[in-house]
């Protein structure tokens, strides 16, 4: 089952100065959004640590959001 809307979105962790957001798909994949590195970070596997990073072309939570968004919709559905 696809995510239908941003907000389905479920966070799991964020650093006490919001620069590091966490998020976890439905299907146990971990999402990663790293403001200094300027990209969200798809992890390989469920629970491997590692992670294929995509560089956003805007460097904000929303953005970050909406590509993590994508990704789950694309590449888990």
């Amino acid at each position: 089952m696809a995510l239908e809307r941003i907000k389905d979105l479920k966070q799991t962790y964020k650093s006490q100065t919001g620069h590091v957001i966490e998020w976890r798909s439905p299907n146990g994949w971990l999402y990663r959004y790293e403001r200094e590195r300027e990209a969200v970070g798809m992890e390989t596997g469920p629970g491997t640590g590692e992670f294929i990073w995509h560089v956003l072309d805007k460097n904000d939570l929303t953005t970050a959001k909406r590509r993590v968004f994508n990704l789950i919709n694309e590449d888990e559905f």
